[in-house]
């Protein structure tokens, strides 16, 4: 359960094809099987370490943000202010419609007590970018663009302004406009059952 998708990616990048679609698609296909052979007690087992591999996946993913920050020569005399400030409202917008247009479909296959509130989708659209993907790509396009280190840079930017400043106050934002964990309204359900 714990190799499989591991394998699955190797098996997909050694053919040049998409690793991060094979394990979706490998994990899709793994939890037919792990629904009808895996043992309750086996599950949460496994769920305690895929939660404790994904967390430590992240701050690898947050230790190597913060050394690209500091550790490549970038080209701070190529961007400007100008170039930071466009970014960061483009990226804003496209989000923002993303999340518009997205939610829009998936509220039309949704029973109504499911749907994606308005509120939800602000809280969405500015928890922002963060992650390993972004990185990765801006990382990629050093070999493959002549202005990815600039791609890199911008990146960073918007994502340290993302993880330090949007990042800090999301749990009063959460607050604000009643959005909740999943993880929190179980166990509230849970409380108020008792």
């Amino acid at each position: 359960m714990l190799l499989v998708p591991w394998v699955s990616y190797l098996f997909a990048e050694g053919l040049s094809l998409s690793g991060i679609v094979s394990i979706l698609t490998n994990g899709v296909f793994l939890s037919y099987y792990a629904e009808a052979n895996v043992s309750p007690a086996s599950k949460k087992v496994l769920k305690v370490g895929y939660e404790t591999f994904a967390y430590a996946a992240e701050t690898l993913v947050f230790v190597f943000l913060g050394i690209g920050l500091f550790a490549f020569n970038h080209p701070f005399e190529q961007m400007g202010w100008g170039l930071s400030i466009t970014t960061i409202l483009n990226l804003n917008i496209a989000r923002f419609l993303n999340i518009l247009i997205v939610s829009f479909i998936a509220n039309r296959g949704r029973k109504k007590e499911n749907l994606i509130t308005g509120k939800q989708q602000f809280v969405m659209w500015i928890a922002g970018l963060r992650g390993a993907m972004a990185y990765a790509l801006a990382m990629k396009s050093l070999e493959d663009l002549p202005l990815g280190p600039v791609i890199l840079i911008t990146t960073l930017l918007y994502a340290f302004i993302s993880i330090l400043v949007v990042g800090s106050i999301m749990n009063p934002i959460m607050r604000c406009f009643d959005v909740k964990r999943k993880d929190s309204v179980n166990n509230l359900s849970e409380s108020q059952e008792l």
